[in-house]
């Protein structure tokens, strides 16, 4: 061999060697896939990166045909593509995830490997992960269903989709995958038939370099039917020679705005001929409600001051209605089928109406109803609404449905012809507001005190809100006794409220306008921190475990950090969350929503205990026993009270407490006043009590003043005397 050769041959031998170790160093610290393909597709060179990516090892992978990597029909595929690569020379794609067309964790770049005379060998692959790409592309893929907006590109020479995101296939109604297959046909699978010629001429002529850029609106037709408006807007991408390879678009679903356009236009052409045919009926519109064809407010009021100003003996009865379960049918059936009972009510309210009678709607299913007569007084005024109740009773139809609704009434009398007709309807909805919140009357007269009480509610309302968002309510802790042995092991926390004016607040009231007005949330919020922190000082004051009752309002539930408020609470204060007792009324399971199920199971995980209070009264129901995971049940005073010498009552109380008991679920008694009522109580097994016979409830620094100076017992016993109060 010449010296020439040997030359060449060791720069050869230096030249492969290099090559081998940037291949070795891309083998081992190339964080990206990499791996090369004879002209048969098996794998002759691959890196760590991808046989980690593949879950396989290197010798798995290294000279395996794709049928012994992958399987005969993934192989075919794999076949096929890499087929397209030496056809082509490259190929840009990303990998989806699964089937289902859930993007993309790495985007591929696939390209020949040629010999030095340019012939194919082979191919290789060159892939990187595009995590955060990903992320951003879900960002963007969540502002585009916000939007109802779809991203796309085209493909001119193959004419077809190379790309699309997910809510491009949602506007079409396929899924991710089947929107490229569809799209090969479009015009013919997807477009509404009276848009296809324009889609397709749009499409011939994308590949032409002045075509250019486009924004059309045009239908489509879902799998499911639908039709759906669309607009899409492109431009090309241009290619070295400057004509387009691809189109990029949009694609955005326009359909709410396209049927408000023709509601409008709809509503616009039948106004403008109803103004060509009727114009008088421009005085009935301002005049009338247009859903009802009552009288609207003003003309309400203005007719019934031009007609008393008439009548000789000024005297009316300004009657408010207010349907009863209005809310339910459009809630149920919708707002178009409220609209028509709205519509049936009015004509049955006109049936009954004459010449001295005007009736307005007032506003939503309100309606206002003026009975002007010299002889009308609080009896015919009263029989007038008992009659319009048993019409409105009556069966109504909607549509294919029948429902049934209720109405109230308030009454005021007019009886002069100056009457300031605002405050009639005022103090006639005052009278309104007290039959809506009456159990046993739906029909109330307007007296001068039920102003007095509105405007004390009112202000009651008010300085809540004050009392509230300064934390000035009072916390009462009632102490809850063993009955067998008479040993303190809890208290019941009980909001107080000593008003600046008007002195203690009735509980039942105060916590009744919270709720109300949505200050319940905060409120409780309140209560539960309070009596967190006051019990946990107790417990580690006195080295004991007392638990605490708090109550919690239905509406509290309402709250998705309803869990989060009450664990934050215990571990705030350190009071282990066995220590505390959450108290409900059986409305909260009316609903029976999975919300309410879900927050107290987590409440009860967490280890505080869920009571159920004031059963035996209302709604109460077995079920509830059996559906809800309920710890104890508490007795409602109503049997306490009566129990020494109702032989019914002490049924009642023995029934509820056999039963707790054969479901191992415990009992408390509230309201125990006097010692009969204990000894009986004891006798039926009762677990605890609570009540006036222990004292009133007290705040933490006086039941720690009596533990300190004559222990549990002693408190109990020398609690301020209730019934002396």
């Amino acid at each position: 061999m010449s010296e020439n050769m040997k030359s060449e041959l060791a720069k050869l031998r230096e030249k492969c060697a290099m090559y081998e170790s940037w291949l070795r160093a891309l083998d081992k610290h190339g964080k990206f896939d990499l791996w090369f393909k004879d002209a048969n597709s098996q794998y002759r060179f691959v890196n760590e990166y991808f046989a980690n990516t593949m879950g396989r090892t290197k010798s798995e992978l290294v000279d395996r045909t794709p049928e012994e990597v992958f399987g005969a029909e993934r192989a075919d595929r794999v076949r096929t593509m890499d087929r397209r690569v030496m056809e082509d020379g490259l190929l840009q794609r990303v990998v989806p995830c699964d089937e289902s067309g859930a993007l993309e964790v790495h985007e591929e770049n696939r390209f020949v490997v040629t010999d030095d005379n340019g012939n194919a060998v082979g191919l290789g692959c060159l892939a990187f992960e595009t995590t955060e790409k990903s992320l951003a592309e879900e960002a963007l893929s969540q502002a585009q269903q916000l939007a109802r907006l779809g991203n796309w590109r085209w493909s001119v020479r193959d004419k077809c989709l190379i790309s699309c995101s997910e809510q491009f296939a949602s506007i079409l109604g396929v899924s991710f995958t089947d929107a490229f297959s569809v799209m090969k046909d479009r015009a013919k699978s997807v477009i509404h038939p009276d848009d296809r010629d324009m889609v397709r001429e749009i499409d011939q002529r994308k590949g032409d370099p002045s075509f250019g850029a486009y924004d059309i609106e045009y239908r489509i037709i879902t799998p499911e039917g639908d039709e759906r408006f669309v607009r899409e807007i492109a431009e090309p991408l241009m290619g070295n020679d400057l004509t387009p390879v691809e189109y990029a678009g949009t694609l955005q679903d326009i359909t709410d705005k396209k049927t408000t356009e023709l509601e409008l236009l709809r509503a616009r052409d039948e106004l403008e001929l109803r103004v060509q045919e009727r114009t008088a009926d421009l005085q009935h519109l301002a005049n009338h409600d247009v859903l009802t064809g009552t009288l609207n407010r003003s003309a309400f009021v203005k007719q019934i001051e031009n007609r008393l100003a008439e009548l000789e003996t000024p005297r009316a009865a300004f009657i408010v209605l207010d349907l009863d379960g209005f809310k339910n049918v459009n809630d149920c059936y919708g707002h178009a089928a409220g609209d028509l009972l709205l519509q049936v009510v009015a004509e049955r309210l006109k049936q009954r109406a004459d010449g001295s009678t005007l009736i307005s709607r007032l506003g939503g299913d309100e309606f206002g109803i003026c009975v002007m007569s010299s002889d009308v007084d609080v009896e015919s005024a009263t029989e007038i609404c008992e009659d319009i109740q048993h019409a409105i009773a009556a069966k109504i139809k909607l549509g294919s449905r029948e429902v049934y609704v209720g109405c109230s009434f308030g009454i005021y009398m007019i009886e002069s012809p100056k009457a300031d007709i605002a405050e009639a309807y005022k103090s006639a909805d005052i009278a309104l507001y007290r039959a809506k919140n009456s159990s046993n009357r739906s029909i109330v007269q307007f007296e001068k005190k039920m102003a007095e009480e509105a405007a004390y509610r009112h202000q009651l309302e008010q300085d809540l809100r004050k009392a509230v968002s300064h934390g000035d309510l009072d916390l009462a802790l009632q102490p809850q006794v063993v009955v067998q042995g008479e040993k303190l092991v809890g208290f019941e926390a009980l909001a107080r409220w000593q008003h600046p004016e008007f002195g203690a607040i009735r509980p039942d009231l105060f916590i009744e306008i919270a709720e109300q007005t949505g200050l319940i949330c905060e409120l409780g919020k309140q209560v539960l921190n309070r009596a967190c922190r006051e019990t946990a000082l107790l417990n580690t004051q006195f080295d004991k475990s007392f638990r605490i009752s708090v109550n919690l309002s239905s509406l509290q539930f309402q709250n998705e950090n309803l869990v989060q408020f009450v664990e934050d609470a215990c571990r705030s204060h350190g009071l282990a969350p066995e220590m505390l007792e959450l108290e409900v009324t059986e409305s909260l399971f009316l609903s029976n929503s999975e919300q309410t199920k879900t927050a107290l199971a987590a409440i009860r995980g967490m280890g505080a205990r869920i009571a159920l209070d004031d059963f035996g009264t209302g709604y109460s129901s077995l079920s509830y026993l059996r559906e809800f995971a309920i710890d104890r049940i508490k007795l409602d005073r109503s049997f306490i009270k009566d129990v020494s010498w109702s032989a019914s009552d002490q049924r009642i109380v023995k029934g509820i407490i056999s039963l707790a008991k054969s479901l191992d679920i415990s009992t408390i008694a509230e309201g125990v006043e006097t010692n009969q009522q204990r000894e009986f109580l004891e006798e039926c097994e009762c677990d605890e009590i609570q009540g006036f016979y222990y004292g009133v409830p007290s705040s933490a620094t006086d039941l720690s003043s009596l533990m300190k100076k004559g222990g549990e017992r002693y408190a109990i016993h020398h609690l301020p005397d209730a019934l002396a109060v």
